[in-house]
């Protein structure tokens, strides 16, 4: 068969042969096996080539199709797995080097403006067929042979993907990418390869550098869509980016290339006068750089300027990364200085008041280019001005003059470049300071958040370095000087902000008092200068309130004086009060009481600077009064202020009477600032008038409360209207819009000193605004708070949370007063049918008791007052009538959470009365509708009506509830309108507000009955009569199917509760047989009624699983509480009742059903406890879990729990969690059965360790015993059920060391195994303390440590393996020191496993490489924990001083061996340094003469950390200790 294809070369080579034809026969010739040719591969692999190059050379003619087949053909040859194979072998194939060319070519071609329909049909296939020959080594050679081919595939393919990037079309070029990815791979590695780095530095210049920046720049510039190619759009870009930096840095930047830029730039700066050996073949690389930069033919004009200024800062980050180091820092500064020529800013700004996109271009670079020069140190001032005469500082000043020259005040770039000159040296910008603070401080116009940030940031910074300079003046001359300008101040914006505010307050901290002092006096003397010109001139008005805002932020922000304080700066700080007050303050309010301010901005300005300036004076003056004695004041001794509220006369003496009247009670259109400081005055006052000395004359008190009332009313209608506006606090921004929330903000902070003023209606007025803003808050009728600036509803929302209100008797009363009204008011329309405890409060003030409401009664501390709330509560009937719509349920559940807010277990008796009387009002009355969603609302005003009852009942004053009725009647009360409503609650069994409401109703019940028993007042009485009203509740719910339904949950919760805390209370009367007596009928009565209540639900099929057997634990804990009293009183064991429980058929199902539930799916693990409960009472009953019966005795409890535990789905953190419910089980297992028993029981659990069980494919039963043994090790239990299980010992840890070494050997039964074996293992040592007699046993448990191997596993099963391994190693240190004595060698051969494994995981990682946080977290855990057990063995030198010396020399070998990370070093030298305490010096000898020398020197630094760190503490330690 050979024989007949043998002529196809022939006919390959035929002229005759038509191209269709040839095609064929060459796929034929590749893929069949019957056709003979020799060097068949070789030869249609050149053929291939040949026609391809005989065609675009012109030499050969065909179609399109022909040439796409053919392309498909190479294609296919290359990415054959028959070519790949052959590699593999050996065999020696090549391709012609015209293919490359060709390659390259038809790229080119379809880069073109115009490419021609065959090439771009073909492009898909020429990229696969350069993937193919790129990717395979013996076909790559085209390529890196000839660099030029490679460099110029470079540049087209950039060149193709640039065209692509330009388009508008979406992206689906992700074989393009790939390409480009694997040529850049491809040249990066041929680029390393060359010695040549000149002829690198000119293929990059010539050829790729500009492609390059191109690329770059439409990869990041470009608006990425979603129908873009997502790799494209997430990985390729980034990593082509990456690969064109380090292509650039190389090529460019290399180390061979630094002295030829040395030679550049640095010919005429050689310091040392001596000429450097320079490189040949390399001249101006830089200048080279930078015409290619400059060349604007390759780009297009409108993305010139964009790629060079992103361009030049990417090219000098990787100059300064390649040079910057050993003393390179003037070669980089002077290829800033090059690159910064380049950028050629434009001598003026286009655009007019805005900016141009290419100045913006520009200073970003800027930017970007300052920052690297200061965060590399490139500038060294002291260097510069010494060595370098100062050159760099000159052209840092040029750049800082150009910058104010041509400001740009609405670009962030701006300031930051600013804000980065002034970093490298303050003197830089010291010539343009003053047009520095002008341009970016006082007349910036900056409305762009993130333009204002920068702002702040840049004056931040100049405030601080001014501020360590010691010259913070100076900046403040300047910018007196600067406002005092003529200029037109209405559109200066505000001279300080929030954060700049701050930064203030941070230097004036900093500064010394007497800079303080200085910078006092200029602004007084700036306002002394303003106030004379000051004759009806707006913007001389306006300068004056701008200094005094900016006086009042210094004055308040500075550092109080106190006794300490240097005299002079005292004396000057008395004499510039005294010029203050007469120089600013006074003329200013004499001014301003003296005009007309109605018509006039310029009286209300002069008004509101003097109002400022004379608040800033008092609270000075008051802060040096308290806390300097030396301080004298100007004022003197004020006389005592009198009773109208205007009147300050008692703080500035100085001001008489009719000008304070004049300026109090002018009236003023957009005033805000003088009402508020106004205030501010009327606060001082009042605190003058508390502090003076002696008693209060008859007008203080007058002068109080007038004061106070004109401070919360001045403000009213702005506190209405100001919804949820913010402010930031400052006062350049307060104005008629944030008024009302400065307001606010000053009566909340100032409460405690204005409540105890305020009239009762004024306090009312408080708590009327906070609770009408919180209501809105709720309902979004004040819209959202604006972030962290200060909103009404937020403080509002403050208030009422905080630990202060409480403490406000008088306000903490109106808000409850308020609250309880609202939801009264909310009744109005069924008054007449209301309760009392409703209708009360409605009425008028003076209406009954003789001008006192009865609720008003309620606030008096007599008796009379309880006497009142109980005949309201009497008069409180269980007759549910008012239905409310659902607009009002939403209002009435806001209104009750914020009574929950409002701290009710702070309450006085007479509140607390009144809250209760009214949740007990709200639950008598409500009734829900029909409806679905009315009936939900309902239930969640239900639950927080018992919730407000719980919190009432763990008050303060919860007494004084059980003084209203006897408690059976409350409860009953309470209780009463579930059970008559519960034919309506029927439809919303299975929403979610019904099972809230259940368990609320659980927490009320449980506290009530709780505090009903501690009480110990007719306690009998009452909870017969709560049984009895239950009794009564269960007949009445028999009649009437859907009223049953409801009334059993409600029964059963009721039940539930009384009968566990009746239970818990029979167990803690030991002592009070009278009270034993007295509960155990009770609870034989509530067992039988919560019995037959079960019993009708699950004949039903009611309650889930989840709920029926908490029910059932209960009911069964409550039959044999009275059991367990009689036999603890008889001293007899437990001795059954002749009649037996009543419901063991219940339990009996119940117990049936649990153990079906065990072996069933996974669970939750709140029901498996409480199932894993009900098991161990019901083990606990002799009755019940009885040898006769084998459904429910004690082989089928362990094999469902077995069962359970060999469930795929229970994890080593769910057993943890079901641990204790575990143990108790299995103890009360233990204690229930006989010797026989419990040894069948032991026998079984052991046989499931053993390894025949893993042999036979029992993986899961193996588990389950492993489980089962730790637990019963954990059991405490009889003395023979002790010695029985202690005789398996042996056996278990037999079987457990043959499971640690299967698995080690088995990888595939994974971690699981070895995991709880060695648990178990840790748990029977530490429980055989005393126990374990041969220590053979104990070291059995070395063997099955050195076994498993540590390297092997992944890092999930590391951490706890590692953890487990040194828990064995802990139990044996602490629990077997005999056994520890022997075999202490074996014990650190285990532990040195550990080391071992932690230094060799803990080696510093690659740079960049991934996983690295959740590894180094294991790693520092495993390295804790081989802290901790160096300081366990330290702690025992008896059995391992002689080998401490051995240790430390096996932890330093490996050490030398590594570089450890710097974190798990620390922890592993601190645990060695214990060690260290050991050696003696025999041992440091003996460590420094066999050690190699390497090795010593770094056991030499280790003992220097020792002796530094560790051992002078602890000798510290020792002088210290007795």
């Amino acid at each position: 068969m050979a024989a007949i294809y043998s002529g196809i070369h022939l006919k390959l080579k035929s002229a005759k042969t038509p191209w269709e034809d040839k095609l064929k026969l060459a796929r034929f010739a590749w893929i069949s096996h019957q056709c003979f040719l020799p060097n068949k591969e070789q030869v249609l692999l050149d053929w291939v080539s040949h026609a391809l190059t005989g065609y675009y050379s012109k030499k050969l003619k065909f179609g399109g199709e022909i040439v796409e087949g053919l392309w498909s053909y190479l294609n296919d040859v290359l990415h054959s797995k028959k070519m790949q194979k052959l590699m593999e072998k050996g065999k020696i194939i090549t391709i012609r080097f015209t293919i490359a060319q060709i390659i390259n070519e038809r790229i080119s071609a379809c880069s073109s403006e115009v490419p021609h329909k065959i090439d771009v049909s073909s492009l898909p296939m020429v990229l696969s067929c350069c993937q193919g020959i790129l990717a395979s080594p013996p076909f790559s050679i085209i390529y890196t042979s000839k660099s030029e081919l490679l460099v110029d595939l470079l540049c087209k393919l950039c060149s193709l993907a640039c065209g692509r990037l330009k388009s508008s079309e979406a992206l689906h070029s992700a074989q393009l990418f790939d390409v480009l990815l694997l040529v850049f791979s491809q040249y990066l590695i041929t680029q390393r390869q060359q010695s040549n780095q000149s002829r690198i530095f000119q293929q990059v210049c010539s050829s790729l550098l500009q492609p390059f920046l191109l690329l770059r720049h439409l990869l990041s510039s470009r608006c990425w869509v979603d129908e873009d190619e997502v790799s494209v759009r997430q990985h390729l870009s980034r990593e082509i980016n990456s690969k064109i930096q380090v292509a650039l840095q190389t090529g460019l930047f290399h180390v061979d290339l630094l002295n030829s830029y040395r030679e550049e730039l640095l010919q005429s700066n050689d310091s040392q006068g001596k000429k450097p050996s320079f490189s040949k073949g390399l001249a101006a690389p830089t200048e080279t750089i930078l015409l290619k930069l400059a060349d604007a033919a390759f780009f297009s004009s409108d993305l010139h300027s964009t790629i060079v200024s992103g361009s030049v800062p990417m090219l000098y980050r990787l100059a300064v990364e390649s040079y910057c180091k050993d003393g390179n820092q003037l070669l980089c500064f002077h290829i800033f200085a090059r690159f910064l020529d380049c950028l050629r800013f434009p001598k003026e700004k286009s655009g007019g008041d805005g900016t141009s996109v290419e100045w913006s271009h520009w200073l970003l670079a800027l930017d970007q280019l300052l920052n690297l020069v200061f965060s590399n140190n490139i500038y060294n001032v002291s260097v510069d001005k010494i060595r370098c005469e100062g050159v760099q500082f000159a052209r840092y000043s040029g750049v800082a003059e150009m910058l104010v020259t041509y400001p740009c005040p609405g670009t962030a770039a701006w300031f930051r470049c600013l804000r980065t000159l002034i970093l490298l040296n303050h003197s830089i910008m010291e010539p343009s300071l003053d047009e520095l603070v002008s341009l970016a401080w006082v007349d910036a116009e900056v409305e762009d958040p993130r333009v204002r940030r920068a702002q702040e940031a840049l004056l931040s910074t100049l405030l601080e370095t001014y501020t360590k300079l010691r010259q913070l003046p100076k900046v403040f001359k300047e910018l007196l000087g600067i406002i005092c300008r003529p200029a037109a101040d209405e559109l200066r914006q505000p001279i300080l902000s929030i954060g700049l505010t701050g930064k203030l307050r941070q230097c004036l901290l900093e500064v010394t008092s007497s800079q303080i002092v200085d910078i006092w006096d200029l602004i007084l003397e700036s306002l002394e200068m303003q106030i004379d010109d000051l004759a009806r001139s707006s913007d001389a008005a306006l300068k004056v309130l701008t200094m005094s805002i900016l006086l009042h932020a210094i004055l308040f922000n500075m550092k109080t004086l106190d006794d300490k304080a240097p005299v002079p700066v005292i004396r000057n700080t008395q004499v510039l009060m005294e010029k203050m007050v007469r120089a600013a303050v006074v003329p200013l309010l004499r001014v301003g009481a003296g005009v007309d301010m109605g018509t006039s901005l310029w009286g209300v300005r002069v008004r509101s600077a003097g109002l400022i300036l004379s608040n800033a004076w008092v609270e000075v003056d008051h802060m040096l009064r308290l806390n300097c004695v030396k301080y004298v004041s100007p004022a003197g001794q004020a006389g005592r202020a009198g009773t109208d509220s205007w009147n300050h006369s008692c703080l500035l003496p100085w001001v008489g009477l009719a000008e304070w009247k004049a300026v109090a009670q002018a009236p003023v259109p957009d005033g805000e600032l003088s009402r508020h400081f106004l205030q501010l005055l009327s606060l001082q006052k009042m605190k003058r008038i508390m502090m003076e000395p002696g008693d209060k004359t008859e007008t203080d008190l007058p002068s109080l409360r007038a004061t106070a009332a004109s401070v919360v009313s001045s403000g009213r209608a702005a506190v209405g209207s100001a919804g949820a506006r913010g402010w930031d606090g400052e006062l350049s921004t307060l104005n008629g819009e944030t008024y009302g929330v400065a307001h606010w903000h000053l009566l909340t902070t100032n409460l405690p000193l204005l409540v105890p003023f305020l009239l009762p209606e004024e306090v009312t007025y408080l708590a009327e605004v906070v609770i009408t803003y919180l209501l809105q808050k709720s309902t979004g009728e004040v819209g959202q708070d604006e972030g962290s600036l200060l909103s009404i509803p937020a403080m509002c929302q403050s208030l009422l949370s905080s630990e202060l209100l409480p403490e406000i008797q008088p306000l903490h009363h109106a808000i409850l007063l308020g609250l309880t009204q609202r939801v009264r008011g909310l009744t109005a329309a069924h008054s007449a049918e209301l309760p009392t405890g409703l209708q009360l409060a409605r009425s008028g003030p003076d209406e009954e008791h003789g001008g006192c409401s009865n609720w008003g009664l309620l606030f008096s501390p007599q008796d009379s007052s309880l006497l009142d709330a109980q005949s309201i509560f009497s008069t409180i009937k269980v007759f549910p009538l008012l239905t409310l719509p659902e607009e009002r349920l939403d209002l009435l559940s806001q209104i009750l959470d914020l009574l929950s807010t409002l701290r009710l277990d702070c309450l006085s008796n007479a509140d607390h009365l009144q809250c209760f009387l009214l949740l007990v009002s709200l639950i008598t009355t409500l009734k829900p509708s029909c409806e679905k969603s009315n009936i939900s609302k309902y239930l969640q005003v239900l639950d927080k009506c018992y919730f407000l009852l719980t919190v009432l009942l763990t008050g303060a004053n919860e007494k004084a509830v059980f003084r209203l009725a006897h408690a059976g009647n409350i409860l009953e009360k309470v209780l009463a309108p579930l059970f008559l409503m519960s034919s309506e609650l029927f439809p919303s069994l299975e929403s979610p507000a019904w099972s809230e409401l259940l368990h609320t109703l659980h927490c009320f019940l449980s506290n009530f009955i709780q505090k009903t028993v501690e009480r110990k007042q007719s306690m009998c009485l009452n909870l017969e009569q709560i049984i009895t009203f239950l009794s009564n509740s269960w007949e009445k719910a028999m009649a009437k199917e859907e009223r049953k339904i409801v009334a059993e949950q409600l029964l059963v919760v009721a039940l539930l509760t009384l009968s566990c805390v009746v239970r818990t209370a029979l167990q803690q009367s030991e002592k009070s047989r009278h009270k034993s007596r007295a509960l155990s009928p009770l609870l034989t009565q509530l067992t039988g009624l919560l019995g037959s209540v079960l019993q009708s639900h699950f004949d039903r099929g009611g309650l889930d699983q989840s709920f029926n057997v908490p029910c059932v634990t209960a009911l069964l804990e409550a039959e044999l509480c009275p059991r367990e009293e009689q036999s603890d009183g008889t001293g007899e064991g437990r001795i059954p009742d002749k009649e037996g429980l009543k419901h063991s058929d219940l339990y009996q199902s119940i117990c049936s059903q649990v153990l079906q539930h065990l072996a069933a799916s996974a669970h939750d693990l709140e029901p498996l406890q409480k199932q894993l409960e009900f098991l161990q009472v019901f083990c606990s009953s002799p009755e019940l879990c009885s040898d006769h019966n084998v459904k429910t005795g004690i082989p089928s409890i362990l094999g469902a729990v077995k069962t359970m535990l060999a469930a795929p789905w229970m994890t080593s953190p769910f057993v943890r969690s079901l641990d204790s419910q575990l143990i108790g089980l299995l103890t009360c297992m233990s204690e229930r059965c006989t010797d026989h028993q419990f040894y069948l029981l032991v026998k079984s659990i052991t046989q499931g360790i053993e390894v025949v069980n893993l042999w036979k494919g029992r993986h899961p039963d193996v588990v389950s015993s492993l489980i089962l043994t730790t637990i019963l090790l954990k059991c405490s239990s009889r003395e023979n059920t002790e010695k029985t299980l202690w005789f398996a010992v042996p056996q278990i840890i037999t079987a457990l060391l043959a499971l640690c070494k299967k698995t080690a050997l088995d990888e595939h039964l994974g971690c699981k195994i070895t995991l709880l074996s060695l648990e178990a293992l840790a748990v029977l040592i530490q429980q055989g303390e005393g126990m374990l007699t041969n220590p053979h046993h104990v070291t059995l448990a070395f063997d099955a440590l050195l076994c498993i191997p540590l390297d092997q596993l992944k890092l999930d099963d590391y951490a706890g393996v590692f953890q487990a391994i040194h828990e064995v190693l802990f139990s044996i240190i602490q629990s077997q020191p005999k056994v520890l004595f022997n075999a202490a060698p074996t014990f650190l051969k285990c532990f040195n496993r550990l080391v071992l494994s932690v230094v060799h995981k803990g080696c510093q990682k690659a740079a960049g490489e991934k996983g690295m946080t959740m590894e180094s977290k294991v790693i520092l855990d495993c390295a804790r924990l081989v802290e901790r057990m160096y300081t366990h063995i330290a702690a025992k030198p008896e059995e391992f001083a002689m080998f401490s010396a051995f240790m430390v020399a096996e932890y330093i070998n490996q050490l030398q061996k590594v570089t450890l990370n710097a974190d798990v070093k620390k922890l592993l030298a601190a645990g060695v340094y214990h060690l260290l305490d050991l050696v003696t010096e025999n041992d440091l000898r003996f460590l420094n003469a066999s050690l190699h020398l390497g090795v010593r020197e770094v056991f030499k630094e280790l003992y220097g950390d020792y002796v530094r760190y560790h051992k002078s503490k602890r000798q510290g330690e020792e002088e210290y200790t007795a």
